[in-house]
């Protein structure tokens, strides 16, 4: 991705576009708080976001060649499907930066529950590889570091004042990203909330 500073640029605008789609989506607000994380701190700290289906009506339409040209660098980047569908539709996203601003992975969790189709996956990430540490920046001198296994988790920890706090992606997801940030940091003690 980091060659492409176009697409880079789309998928921080669509981030930015999900952080305000989430503050007048009452359903995603809602299902925040119910898993006590309707902390507005949070939700403006990490950018969180809400995917409804309204981003295809904020791109140039399709059959015009600069709605093409966007299309296609969001599908590169795995925001929109094949299809045309949005990959997160229906999730309250998280996404993870870079040092430099830049997100670099995005997590989905569906709020739909037992409302989605059998077989539809709860929880979906940008497709290719892992990238980055969430709450990268809540490590930095940190002798002890608290690892959960998902996102929701660790977010859990940080409202509740622990900010020292991140996840791996799954109880799989420990990445060469999470090992070198807790070589730089200093990290002498992980304390594994899987």
């Amino acid at each position: 991705l980091s060659e492409d500073t176009e697409a880079q640029q789309l998928l921080n605008q669509v981030t930015d576009y999900y952080h305000d789609t989430i503050k007048q989506s009452p359903e995603a607000l809602k299902y925040l708080e119910s898993r006590g994380l309707g902390n507005t701190e949070l939700i403006d700290r990490f950018k969180l976001g809400y995917v409804n289906r309204t981003l295809g009506y904020r791109l140039p339409e399709k059959n015009r060649k600069a709605g093409a040209a966007v299309r296609g660098k969001l599908q590169e980047v795995g925001i929109i499907r094949s299809s045309g569908h949005e990959h997160f539709n229906g999730s309250v996203v998280v996404p993870i930066f870079n040092s430099e601003g830049n997100v670099v992975e995005m997590y989905g969790r569906k709020i739909l529950g037992n409302k989605l189709r059998k077989g539809t996956p709860q929880h979906m990430y940008l497709p290719g590889e892992h990238a980055g540490v969430w709450n990268a920046e809540g490590l930095e001198n940190q002798k002890e570091v608290i690892l959960c296994e998902a996102l929701i988790d660790a977010m859990t920890f940080w409202v509740n004042g622990y900010r020292n706090v991140t996840a791996s992606y799954g109880t799989s997801g420990f990445t060469t990203d999470h090992l070198n940030l807790f070589k730089q940091c200093g990290v002498e003690r992980i304390l594994i909330a899987y």
